[in-house]
């Protein structure tokens, strides 16, 4: 018999599995495990080395002072933690966690179980700290796919209303932080507070006519980037009123847990005996919601480095010396609580790495594997019931 012909009596061949398209970047190596990505990771990874050097450097020289000082406050600050304190810290910090896939699961259609949205929060917020420039942002609706079978655009308006959420939020505690603390300087920056908080609202309030409206623009849409971008106006424009409203009350809870959570850190490294205990001990919890807003705002944005080093210092020392904390006492308070969250957060991302599940379908959502439902995939990621096998991918451009 003639090599590569047919034995007879039996059927053609049996074909393998479609090829597996991963999106590239360095959540590609995180949550797909694409070795072809690294390239693209450590180019990251070395602008954000860079941006935290640069930052460092700016933040040394802003405040005056010097390596040796600093790091004598630092170390009255970090022996002043005590394990019960720390432990608290870490408790309010991983409730804000059980909020974040509390918030998730009203975000996203049908209903899908917490644990799994606990799970893939807890990974988000750590990829969202090591990987540079916000990159980690695209882990969320890349795990909600290949875990929960939730189309990419699904996730992506989930994540898009999420980080409303969060604005409105922080700049609600932000409003009850200033009107607490009092004073004309307050009172200043709590009418701006006061003016961000309304604008906020009204974003949120217009998020799903303006997704209507968006929907009617963009309808007929025929590139894959407007197709994608018109499935998520479709997806915002049917979010129900009571599960936005509820989203909102959860991120304001998670919130006000992340806020605990500092002002937790800084009460146990305040004390007597050592200048800087003593100054951190004159910061209430209301004083707290103002300067920790700062550092918060320097998350949003996407000046992400290596592990939130340098812009956490330098929102945290901005905000508490706002409000009355002279700054080595900020700066040293920044440093070690910086490392503290940077301890829980690892913690809780390895957890959520070790609950993850595989591809599952959550009750009532969408089915996976919508053709039209990625930027990457020309085809189907799964095939129907009556379909037949995917056809074998071709190394050749598509015609």
């Amino acid at each position: 018999m003639a090599a590569g012909q047919p034995r007879p009596g039996r059927g053609p061949a049996r074909r393998g599995p479609a090829a597996v398209r991963h999106p590239p970047g360095a959540h590609a190596v995180l949550v797909h495990h694409a070795p072809g990505a690294a390239p693209t990771l450590v180019k990251r990874l070395a602008i954000a080395a860079l941006l935290t050097a640069v930052l460092l450097g700016v933040l040394a020289v802003a405040l005056d002072l010097s390596a040796q000082a600093a790091a004598e406050s630092t170390a009255q600050a970090a022996r002043r933690l005590s394990l019960p304190g720390v432990v608290l810290a870490f408790a309010f910090y991983a409730l804000s966690y059980v909020g974040r896939g509390l918030r998730l699961s009203f975000l996203l259609p049908g209903h899908t179980p917490l644990l799994p949205l606990v799970s893939i929060s807890a990974r988000h917020n750590l990829f969202n700290l090591i990987l540079p420039l916000r990159s980690g942002e695209a882990s969320l609706p890349l795990m909600l796919r290949a875990e929960l079978s939730r189309p990419l655009a699904e996730g992506a308006a989930a994540l898009l209303v999420a980080r409303v959420l969060d604005l409105l939020a922080v700049a609600a505690w932000l409003l009850t932080g200033l009107l607490l603390t009092g004073g004309e300087a307050d009172a200043l920056l709590g009418g701006r507070a006061a003016l961000i908080l309304g604008a906020l609202l009204l974003a949120v309030t217009s998020l799903r006519p303006g997704a209507r409206w968006m929907t009617a623009r963009l309808s007929g849409q025929t590139s894959r980037l407007g197709a994608f971008a018109l499935r998520c106006a479709e997806h915002l424009a049917g979010q129900p009123r009571g599960r936005l409203a509820a989203a909102t009350l959860a991120s304001l809870v998670t919130w006000g847990l992340t806020y605990g959570a500092c002002y937790t850190l800084l009460h146990d490294m305040s004390g007597s005996g050592h200048p800087v205990p003593e100054a951190l001990a004159g910061i209430d919890f209301s004083m707290s919601l103002v300067g920790s807003t700062v550092l918060h705002l320097t998350g949003i944005l996407p000046i992400n480095t290596l592990a939130g080093i340098g812009p956490w210092e330098a929102g945290w020392t901005a905000g508490y010396v706002l409000v009355g904390l002279d700054r080595s006492a900020a700066l040293a308070s920044a440093v070690v609580s910086h490392a503290a969250i940077l301890g829980f957060v690892s913690v809780l991302g390895g957890l959520g790495w070790l609950l993850r599940g595989g591809r599952r379908g959550a009750d009532d959502g969408p089915p996976c594997g919508d053709e039209n439902d990625t930027l990457t995939d020309a085809g189907p990621s799964s095939t129907s019931a009556g379909r037949g096998p995917p056809p074998v991918e071709s190394s050749s451009p598509p015609g």
